[in-house]
């Protein structure tokens, strides 16, 4: 689909949007694959789903198998109010609706920091196009930013991908911090819904660090938040790196294989919650 033919439906009362930001202040976490992917099961399962792309190295506008080169228009337009959501959004061969990144965003900070109400920006524009789609997932770039603060400000859940190296349970302080923060000076009520732990290795004998991580995780997430929270473990796979190199979900490159599955799962439980 081309951009320019996406049509807003017209509002039902009744109709939920859920919105939910895959969070991390640094890369390397899976954030953009796990985004992807629950996506791509979403659609499967038969769901209207955006994903907004507010990365500037756009891994999720790749992952789509959309060239960034061919776009006339992108979030950025967005931001800066020379384009509509309606305008920019691409469906892909996924049958996963795409709001695709810029390069131009690496420009943004700069442009938004003397902007009034800059944190919701994103979110006045979702609210637009919100009830067209059953699920609006934002792959938020890492740093705490002002492109990271507007994905979460815009998003009812967070769900945050962890690796299973030595850092992972440190990280989960930084992003408590920033969520508080974000509910004590914005008055933003933010939900976790999950946290994603990539898998340190395909061999089953390296399976002991991420066990272990997993359980520091759950420790943390009891004394630290009232909720109960799940935590996912995503298992190491190369089907992951070759779907990613072909531009599609693995719902479609390998949907019955154990990674395939296990994203699948977590799909579910989304649409459960």
């Amino acid at each position: 689909m081309e951009a320019g033919e996406f049509k807003k439906e017209t509002e039902n009362e009744t109709h939920t949007t859920k919105t939910i930001a895959f969070v991390h202040h640094k890369g390397g976490t899976g954030k953009t694959t796990s985004c992807l992917n629950v996506a791509g099961w979403l659609a499967k399962m038969g769901k209207q789903v955006l994903v907004v792309d507010l990365d500037p190295q756009g891994n999720a506008t790749a992952g789509l198998g959309i060239d960034r080169k061919s776009l006339d228009g992108s979030i950025y337009d967005v931001f800066f109010g020379t384009r509509s959501m309606e305008e920019i959004i691409l469906e892909t061969g996924s049958n996963v609706y795409l709001a695709p990144s810029s390069l131009d965003l690496l420009a943004a900070e700069t442009h938004m920091a003397g902007q009034i109400g800059n944190a919701g920006i994103l979110k006045t524009n979702l609210d637009n196009i919100k009830e067209t789609f059953d699920h609006i997932l934002i792959d938020v770039p890492p740093a705490s930013t002002l492109l990271m603060i507007n994905g979460i400000v815009a998003s009812e859940n967070i769900i945050i991908p962890l690796d299973s190296g030595v850092f992972a349970y440190e990280t989960l302080e930084t992003l408590k911090t920033l969520v508080i923060d974000l509910s004590k000076e914005m008055g933003v009520a933010t939900n976790i819904m999950m946290v994603l732990l990539k898998g340190y290795s395909a061999s089953i004998f390296d399976k002991g660090p991420t066990r272990n991580i997993k359980k520091l995780v759950k420790g943390f997430l009891s004394k630290n938040v009232t909720m109960a929270i799940k935590v996912r473990v995503i298992p190491f796979s190369r089907k992951i790196y070759e779907a990613q190199m072909r531009g599609e979900p693995i719902s479609r490159y390998a949907p019955h294989s154990h990674v395939g599955r296990i994203y699948r799962k977590i799909a579910e439980e989304i649409v459960g919650s």
